[in-house]
């Protein structure tokens, strides 16, 4: 589905009358609605992102659903040309306008990078100090980064001229909150080695094993041919650039007709094999992709 969004901020004065607005594109599915926006470090890079959890139900009777789904906002932006979008159901046109997509994300993924990039003890916890600990940990890798980036800043500091808020906890208050959600707590469960505490409650602590059979189950459905086959304009056309063989490629894309048997070999499986496990590194923190790479014995590229 595609929306017009604008958002409008308030001046920061009551003598300023002007406010600045962000018009744009969104692109999103049927099943982002609505819901709450948190901004939590992506599970690749670490850097702040927007995420929507949403309640949404779509009619399906699967975990994820049934729990609420999460989707990643991205942004794309054009340096050098102003973009401007014509929705012709409403009969209206939004001028420079930046495109927005919200994208379906596999909670577990943000969940194994939090465990992964935080919690390295191999301690059991409970689900409440999992999370607590995460946020107190990122939040402080958060501010001395921005404290290196600002000179000034860490200058003032040095000389004692700036301290934290008496009494106040400083963390990361989105990643509490995403901890409380179900949909973490059924993937916390999926990813982790799960523990029974004489209280009751369980403790977690991530578990590799796990964590590669689920990426296994996702590395043989996206490397299968029949895949690529149904996306002849991403996948197809990755793999035809990084062909090497001086043979036709395009047998290895297209399905065979009624009757005929499959075309394969083994340099299109392996190519397959290594385009689907870079897509699935793109959401995983590099240490642990390294691993992973490892464990399906493809070589990394430099």
């Amino acid at each position: 589905m595609t929306s017009p969004i604008a958002q409008a901020k308030d001046a920061p004065t009551a003598a300023e009358i002007t406010q600045s607005m962000r018009t744009g594109v969104l692109i999103h599915p049927e099943t982002a609605q609505d819901g709450r926006f948190l901004i939590l470090p992506h599970p690749r890079t670490g850097v702040p992102t927007y995420y929507l959890h949403s309640d949404s139900a779509s009619g399906s009777s699967s975990s994820a659903t049934l729990n609420g789904e999460l989707f990643e906002l991205s942004s794309l932006k054009d340096g050098k040309y102003d973009r401007c979008w014509m929705f012709s159901d409403l009969n209206q046109v939004i001028s420079s306008g930046q495109l927005e997509i919200l994208a379906r994300i596999d909670a577990r993924f943000v969940v194994i990078s939090l465990l992964y990039s935080t919690l390295a003890d191999g301690k059991f916890r409970s689900l409440e100090d999992t999370f607590e600990q995460i946020a107190l940990a990122l939040y402080g890798r958060r501010k001395e980064e921005m404290v290196e980036c600002i000179p000034a800043l860490k200058a003032k500091l040095s000389e004692g001229g700036a301290s934290e808020a008496h009494g106040v906890q400083q963390d990361w208050s989105d990643i509490i909150t995403f901890g409380n959600l179900a949909l973490v707590k059924k993937a916390l469960e999926e990813v982790a080695d799960v523990q029974d505490l004489p209280n009751g409650e369980q403790a977690y602590r991530l578990s590799t094993a796990k964590v590669f059979s689920i990426l296994d189950s996702k590395h043989q459905r996206l490397s299968s041919k029949s895949t690529f086959v149904a996306s002849p304009n991403m996948l197809g056309r990755n793999f035809e650039r990084r062909w090497q063989s001086d043979s036709d490629p395009s047998p290895y894309l297209t399905a065979a007709a009624e009757g005929e048997q499959e075309s394969d070999c083994k340099e299109a499986k392996e190519l397959r094999a290594k385009i689907a496990a870079e897509i699935i590194a793109t959401n995983l923190p590099p240490p642990l992709a390294v691993d992973y790479f490892g464990h399906l014995e493809i070589a990394v590229d430099n």
